[in-house]
């Protein structure tokens, strides 16, 4: 497994075969959100999203024999960064998101200054597994989401 990171947020067909799957269960797209997505897929059938990059933001492609079976992203969100992950179903049981997320949170570093949450949504199939892969992260369950690290409010300097 290897963990590539992109400059800009991707999205290509095998990423929109899953939102179509899992969407509106899993991550909580609307059908229309998701359509969405079909729409701007167009022809190529991939896209990069340029509006909805940032250069804070960390996104990674989880890959094996070149091939992309998943993806982890890291968004900052003010005081925070959210952290997202998704193995397609063929990839799938075989520790791949586990190790992904180890590798994502140790490469780009948040966790230096920052909290990082990840919520998993109770209607999805794969809430049993989300939580695992978390925990064995060595994030805490609290009541809305799963959190690791904390935020550092403030910066201490002697005058003098």
């Amino acid at each position: 497994m290897e963990l590539r990171r992109r400059t800009l947020r991707h999205v290509d067909q095998a990423e929109y075969d899953h939102f179509l799957k899992y969407g509106e269960q899993a991550y909580g797209l609307t059908p229309q959100e998701i359509k969405g997505y079909d729409h701007e897929l167009g022809e190529e059938r991939a896209f990069d999203s340029v509006e909805h990059s940032y250069p804070e933001d960390y996104y990674f492609d989880i890959v094996e024999a070149d091939t992309i079976v998943g993806r982890v992203l890291l968004l900052k969100m003010g005081h925070y960064f959210q952290l997202d992950f998704m193995v397609f179903d063929p990839y799938t049981r075989r520790g791949l998101a586990t190790q992904a997320v180890a590798e994502a949170l140790t490469y780009s570093g948040v966790l230096d200054r920052h909290e990082v949450r990840a919520r998993v949504l109770e209607q999805s199939p794969h809430a049993s597994f989300a939580k695992r892969i978390l925990e064995v992260n060595d994030f805490t369950s609290t009541e809305n989401y799963y959190v690791k690290g904390r935020r550092r409010r403030y910066s201490l300097q002697r005058m003098g």
